[in-house]
């Protein structure tokens, strides 16, 4: 797996201070963690899209690099030590990490059969893209396949979710109707199950389960707790549909092994509300945000944040009361957050550090919780961080894209 605490995610040993009678936030420390990566389009294998004891700038940002490309940001930038990984949406792209210059890229010269969609993965030294309809293993550093599969389906706005089994990875990966996992080494299929609708976006791993349970949802609206061995143990379904990945609300420890949360897991559904579920299926609690959630949400400190309707939302993870929420502006991609220490970074109209705490105030009506608003040239979409540095994309709203860091 991914060196350098890559899968530190999660909740955080802070505590709630709001109730719900929403007037502040939730209460966290600055991290201290300066060693930690991005490796996957969620951030770890939970989807939580958060470092909650890690470093990130946390006031007035300054640019140390970009990167310009044609395209449009179309997933996550994922980030390792060396390699910087960007889905373009016509080629996904390996930098290096300190110049940003290119290494390799997937997409023949003069792409315009194919699109692509979502993140990889890295683990071990090993890139898994999912490549139009085809997952591909690549090595890292020269971009050389190591092995690939075909499926019968495009994929779709999803990502490899990359868990340990034994000695080894474990690679699991949706598309069309079937799940699919296999042998992160070889490239040899373990299992497959087809399931009731489309498999969009990525798996979950449960937080904790003598089963090796994964969560994964369907456009349909079905959400699948599914072992192992690719056997079902548990399906409920939204009726409204279901618009994001599985989000476990956990997180491990600094040693990577001891375990935090309840382990629910919330999705955002096709009638502008997040529903949480508890790890045998059952519901626990339904809030509107008048609005979709698009490309996931974070949770740290005992929260859930999801960006919809040119807001960001936090929400009490254990009821899923309204906390706060602030004005983001208007964005033209995805802008799904990302928790970082004692702040959410989240795109929109500008680049926004928000604290935790949500300032205070009432609902919308907030004073302080926005630390700083960063103007891109253009809308801000995907950000993810890694040691201490920020690394978001810019749709410029003329066809081309940009990769900012920032620190």
């Amino acid at each position: 797996m991914p060196s350098r605490r890559a899968f530190l995610s999660g909740l955080g040993a802070a505590g709630l201070t709001a109730t719900a009678g929403c007037l502040t936030g939730f209460d966290a420390a600055p991290g201290t963690d300066e060693t930690y990566d991005w490796p996957t389009g969620g951030g770890d294998d939970l989807n939580s899209r958060a470092v909650p004891d890690g470093t990130a700038p946390r006031d007035d940002p300054t640019v140390d690099r970009t990167h310009e490309f044609d395209g449009i940001p179309a997933g996550d930038p994922v980030v390792t030590a060396e390699t910087v990984l960007l889905n373009t949406g016509v080629d996904v792209v390996a930098l290096d990490r300190e110049d940003l210059s290119r290494r390799w890229s997937v997409a023949p010269d003069d792409n315009d059969a194919f699109r692509y969609t979502g993140a990889p993965a890295v683990a071990d030294g090993a890139a898994y893209v999912p490549e139009s309809d085809t997952l591909v293993a690549r090595d890292l550093d020269t971009g050389e396949q190591l092995w690939s599969h075909e499926f019968e389906y495009v994929f779709g706005e999803t990502t490899p979710l990359v868990v340990e089994y034994g000695d080894d990875v474990r690679v699991i990966i949706g598309a069309g109707e079937y799940l699919r996992a296999f042998d992160g080494s070889t490239g040899e299929l373990e299992w497959e199950r087809r399931l009731d609708g489309i498999v969009r976006r990525a798996a979950a791993r449960a937080l904790a389960s003598v089963y090796g349970v994964v969560y994964v949802a369907t456009t349909g609206g079905n959400l699948y707790a599914v072992d192992d061995d690719g056997r079902v143990h548990w399906g409920r379904t939204v009726e409204a549909g279901i618009r994001t990945p599985p989000t476990v609300v956990g997180s491990r420890g600094p040693d990577g092994e001891s375990i935090r949360g309840s382990g629910d897991v919330v999705v955002g559904a096709g009638d502008g509300s997040v529903r949480c579920f508890d790890p045998g299926g059952e519901p626990q609690w339904e809030t509107d945000l008048r609005g979709f959630v698009e490309g996931g949400m974070a949770v740290g400190h005992g929260g859930v944040f999801a960006s919809s309707g040119g807001r960001l939302y936090a929400l009490n993870a254990e009821n899923g009361s309204h906390a706060w929420r602030t004005e983001i502006g208007n964005a033209v991609r995805p802008t799904p957050p990302a928790l970082v220490g004692d702040r959410i970074y989240v795109g929109g109209e500008r680049l926004h550090g928000i604290g935790v705490d949500g300032g205070i105030g009432f609902r919308s009506v907030r004073l302080g919780e926005t630390r700083f608003e960063h103007e891109v040239d253009g809308g801000a979409s995907y950000v993810t961080a890694a040691d201490g540095r920020l690394f978001a994309t810019v749709a410029t709203g003329t066809g081309n894209g940009r990769l900012v860091v920032l620190s």
